[in-house]
């Protein structure tokens, strides 16, 4: 009880405003960075057992370069306790499918190839499907809304270090089933696949640093505590993770008249009642 009490404390998860931060890459650009309350430049923290309001963060505004190692200093001007980090960004990387326009069926039997490059400092990745939809009144065909649904396809997906490429198939049951779910059906509406904005393919990729914690999670879990060894850290001087991420999107991939009608008419979303590639519902 003690520990969900402290961490529901400003105090207890925050230094005073005491810290000194900078980055410096190891061949140019030397930054420092300024306390910020993350919730003021949109980066709001979720809701849990740690306090959320304020959200400090430090931060900056700089263009990094991939090919650089930058370091990480933190420094605590009262204490005069230092430590350090070093990391290289993530390099920007290819999506070869699907790409912007391309029409896509969802199909368990002919599933949709997701393959990307693999990127340079990059060791974990998720992949979140946004799909977008309008809403019309029942009553009397009025548009309800515009919305869309975030459907969060893979998460922590960690490859070979040997792989240059990554991988996967998009299903119905993969898309479908988590919209069957997540999206209300009893309401007196109906829906339609919205063709102007389509499906937004939205990557993230994690550092190495990330993956290397995960792999050493992975490797102790059911592990007694006794005989556990101490948690992956690549901070000198501390604990923590210092790394990287970085998004990658592709745009306005599209329903062909297939998907369409698996969207109306699959198994698991004939309830939602979207109309199919000849304006059919299957409720």
């Amino acid at each position: 009880l003690p520990i969900y009490i402290g961490a529901g404390n400003i105090d207890s998860i925050y230094y005073p405003d005491v810290l000194k931060v900078t980055i410096k890459g190891s061949v140019n650009g030397n930054y420092t960075l300024t306390r910020v309350n993350g919730t003021n430049i949109g980066l709001p923290k979720d809701s849990g057992i740690f306090a959320n309001t304020p959200n400090y963060l430090y931060a900056f505004t700089g263009n990094l370069d991939p090919g650089q190692t930058y370091t990480l200093t933190i420094t605590n001007t009262t204490s005069g306790k230092t430590v350090t980090s070093g990391t290289s960004p993530i390099a920007p990387f290819i999506i070869y499918n699907p790409v912007y326009g391309q029409k896509v069926s969802l199909s368990n039997s002919s599933p949709v190839p997701i393959r990307w490059a693999t990127s340079a400092n990059a060791g974990v990745y998720d992949l979140t499907v946004r799909l977008f939809y309008t809403e019309f009144r029942a009553t009397d065909n009025t548009v309800y809304k515009d919305t869309f649904i975030d459907v969060p396809f893979f998460r922590s997906y960690i490859l070979p270090s040997s792989t240059n490429f990554g991988d996967v198939e998009l299903t119905e049951d993969g898309l479908i089933k988590y919209m069957a779910s997540h999206i209300t059906s009893n309401v007196p509406v109906y829906r339609t696949f919205n063709m102007l904005k389509g499906m937004q393919f939205k990557f993230i990729a994690g550092g190495n640093e990330l993956a290397n914690f995960m792999n050493s999670q992975f490797a102790q879990s059911g592990l007694a505590s006794s005989n556990a060894l101490p948690p992956y850290t690549n901070i000198i001087g501390g604990e923590g993770i210092f790394s990287s991420r970085l998004y990658v999107e592709v745009d306005s991939v599209q329903l062909s008249d297939d998907g369409l009608d698996s969207l109306a008419c699959g198994s698991d979303s004939q309830g939602l009642h979207f109309k199919g590639s000849h304006g059919q519902t299957c409720n």
